[in-house]
């Protein structure tokens, strides 16, 4: 028999027996099998009737089938670092760029909190500025978002010890997206609404699926169950992340945010576990499969279903691994695209080469076709493109002065192998690829 939820089971199995004995019997087998991995999380779930209860432990069996993932999870992550380890630094920030549009897009798509993704690449534009050598924040709106996630990109993960880490974060995460009437009216968390109403998560028809805690002691009571867990090396580190996921939205510790909060903490942990490409993909795989995704919650809030998170792992474990199949095949076909671009380079350059100046260094005008090879094809959009500023700036770490890439660029618009695209900032685009 396929391994079913302990709320269908009970359908399944008929061999004369009082339904509910079969399904306490099943779960005590489930809950003390020898390879079960059984937590201290107890989420507060939910019955039919809208009665609760957070009786039961958080636990999963690794079936046969989650191990199969998980070794495909981190066999595609080693994969996608192995493909990145083949291009040059531009050529991976410009695709963590990208990858990083959409994330910020579908994670507040998924909430129906609209964006558009020129604004969002004009953010990381801006975001990515030094002032004097030192990080700025855009004033635009998702500046704060956008910079927190970026900060992930450049390898500072996050450090949650303390009940104020989780609000300090949120604090960044949603600066400017919140109303002042949504912003926690708790101490840290949100507490008890007034007039006795009390936060209700439906489903798409309505019906209530879910009453997460009510009040902030509650809240807090949780949360501190799971920054043990979190910080505690027992359950292997993909497992713990899709867990602290999951009872992270269980809690629902704020009035509004919290599932882009909780996509940002399973982007970030991934991000810094395994590969930045798959952490920068999370929000935009489960945008592909949202009403799975929604499923899978639901029927793991379900109490019938005592706090067995095997087939939400095993569900969600797929979803990821279908956006990191996808990355492979993007990188894989971008690193071709610019083989075959510096193949073009080359070939273009030693054809015009005697209508340069002379003097003209092949190398210099080489690399900086390069540069913006690179970047037209592992941009989002030209808006993310290198400046030339950067490309000045680059060239000149590596030994060519400034004001001979200047004149090289000037060379490339005349001949017709670059050409302007923007005068503030100045930018050029490649054109004979």
């Amino acid at each position: 028999m396929r391994y079913l939820p302990l709320s269908k089971y009970k359908y399944a199995v008929q061999n004369g027996d009082d339904p509910w004995v079969n399904v306490e019997n099943e779960y005590q087998s489930r809950l003390n099998s020898y390879a079960v991995q059984k937590t201290a999380l107890f989420p507060l779930l939910t019955y039919r009737n809208e009665s609760q209860t957070s009786k039961y432990p958080i636990f999963f069996l690794p079936l046969p089938e989650i191990l199969e993932l998980a070794d495909q999870f981190r066999l595609n992550s080693k994969r996608i670092e192995d493909l990145a380890m083949q291009l040059p630094g531009l050529a991976i920030n410009q695709f963590l760029n990208s990858l990083l549009v959409s994330e910020i897009f579908y994670t507040n798509d998924i909430e129906g909190v609209k964006t558009s993704k020129i604004e969002i690449g004009t953010v990381i534009q801006e975001n990515s500025l030094k002032v004097n050598g030192k990080e700025t924040t855009s004033k635009r709106r998702l500046g704060s978002t956008i910079k927190l996630y970026q900060q992930t990109q450049l390898g500072k993960p996050i450090q949650i010890q303390t009940l104020a880490d989780f609000r300090k974060i949120y604090d960044r995460l949603l600066k400017g997206e919140l109303t002042k009437n949504r912003l926690p009216n708790g101490e840290l968390f949100r507490d008890r609404l007034p007039n006795g109403e009390s936060l209700t998560i439906s489903s798409s028809t309505g019906v209530v699926v879910h009453r997460p805690p009510a009040d902030e002691e509650k809240i807090q009571q949780a949360l501190s169950t799971l920054i043990e867990f979190m910080n505690d090396d027992t359950t292997p580190a993909l497992y713990k992340a899709l867990i602290t996921h999951f009872f992270f939205e269980n809690t629902h510790p704020f009035l509004d945010g919290n599932g882009r909060m909780g996509r940002y903490l399973l982007s970030s942990y991934i991000s810094t576990k395994y590969d930045r490409f798959t952490g920068f993909s999370v929000a935009t795989a489960i945008h592909a499969h949202v009403q799975k995704y929604y499923k899978d919650f639901v029927e793991a809030d379900h109490a019938e279903n005592r706090a067995d998170l095997t087939l939400f792992i095993q569900s969600l474990l797929a979803i990821l691994i279908s956006q990191q199949q996808e990355n492979i095949t993007n990188l894989s076909r971008a690193k071709a695209e610019l083989d075959a671009a510096k193949d073009t380079i080359n070939r273009w350059t030693e054809e015009n080469k005697e209508s340069f100046p002379n003097k003209t260094d092949l190398k210099l005008v080489k690399q900086t076709l390069f540069y913006l090879a690179q970047s037209k094809l592992f941009s989002y959009q030209p808006a993310l493109g290198i400046k030339d500023n950067e490309i000045i700036e680059s060239n000149k770490r590596n030994g060519f002065p400034m004001a001979k890439t200047r004149r090289t660029l000037d060379l490339l618009t005349d001949c017709g192998a670059i050409q302007l695209i923007s005068k503030k900032p100045k930018q050029h685009e490649i054109t004979i690829i």
